[in-house]
């Protein structure tokens, strides 16, 4: 009995004979408070004894209202200066400078303001209308674009798709390579990269040719635009 009550006495807190290191390895510890607020080390605990805003551990929750409570102060101070300094300059207001509010502008958005012959093609536009192009070479009309308008501008340049081109040329004279010049280069890998749009060629008579081909895409630049005519109502 003697032994039992000298190992108690050696984990009590207020005995005389208190020994930390068994207390701190009992399996039945006897803390003289049971409520009794827990820190992280000593100078936590010093701090908290002068400063009363330090909190123990276990009380987390009330750790994180007092935050919340600390940002929604700070948020009604900033909104209180706020009005008082609207209150201030308001009657500066007038005066101030108006910062004008940036509007995008690209070729979509001008062609919503669009009017007069460019207002028909903006029709084009909105409704998926076809049209026809008349084109031109540098002295006489080359032929006529066929497709669906998608964009335009100012200067009469088209973007156009599903595109049919019919332009008329002469024809050529088959001639020989001389032998100084070697064989003629085959095409390169530009055709496997973008597939070359088959031209359909068709004998007019008086040695003319009608050729005819079908492109997907087109920028058409509008210095070769000379007129165009709406296909479809």
């Amino acid at each position: 009995m003697s032994e039992e009550s000298s190992s108690e006495s050696e984990i009590e807190a207020c005995s005389s004979k208190f020994n930390p290191l068994k207390a701190l390895y009992s399996d039945k510890p006897q803390i003289p408070v049971q409520d009794a607020p827990m820190f992280e080390n000593i100078q936590q605990y010093e701090n908290a004894l002068k400063i009363k805003e330090i909190l123990p551990v276990e009380l987390g929750n009330l750790v994180k209202k007092r935050e919340e409570e600390k940002v929604r102060r700070r948020e009604e101070e900033e909104r209180r200066l706020k009005e008082i300094n609207e209150k201030r300059f308001a009657q500066y207001k007038a005066v101030m400078p108006v910062k004008r509010e940036f509007k995008e502008k690209n070729v979509l958005t001008r062609i919503q303001r669009m009017q007069g012959p460019l207002g028909a093609l903006k029709d084009c536009v909105d409704q998926r209308l076809r049209i026809k192009v008349v084109v031109r070479s540098a002295n006489a009309i080359r032929g006529y674009l066929y497709g669906t308008l998608v964009a335009f501008d100012k200067q009469w340049n088209l973007a156009l798709t599903d595109v049919l081109e019919v332009w008329k040329r002469k024809g050529v004279r088959k001639r020989k390579v001389p032998p100084g010049l070697g064989v003629p280069v085959e095409r390169g890998s530009a055709a496997a990269l973008s597939p070359v749009p088959v031209v359909t060629e068709e004998a007019l008579g008086g040695g003319v040719w009608e050729c005819t081909r079908h492109v997907p895409q087109l920028m058409m630049r509008g210095e070769h635009v000379v007129f165009i005519n709406v296909m479809e109502r």
